[in-house]
């Protein structure tokens, strides 16, 4: 949804959405995940003891990923947007 035209619905800020886009853009052109993982300026973070993956895109929000990689074919689902709360300085 983040990619139809039907992502205004989702009341992200356009910024999220438009580096979700390139981000998701960077991770189709990767052959395979050790690819993504030298790519630092796509941000993945993985989330520890789960087999989700964070892309960060911007200071307050993530994209939770899900890598799959079967007979040299990578799928990348995209399971949530995360909004991490930040307390005052």
């Amino acid at each position: 949804m983040i990619e139809t035209e039907a992502a205004a619905e989702t009341c992200l800020p356009v910024a999220v959405i438009q580096t979700a886009r390139q981000r998701l853009s960077i991770m189709r052109a990767a052959p395979d995940t050790r690819t993504l993982w030298n790519w630092k300026s796509l941000g993945l973070q993985s989330a520890a003891g789960s087999a989700e993956h964070y892309v960060v895109l911007s200071s307050e929000w993530s994209m939770v990923v899900k890598i799959l990689e079967k007979n040299n074919t990578m799928t990348v689902i995209v399971m949530a947007m995360k909004q991490q709360l930040r307390g005052a300085a």
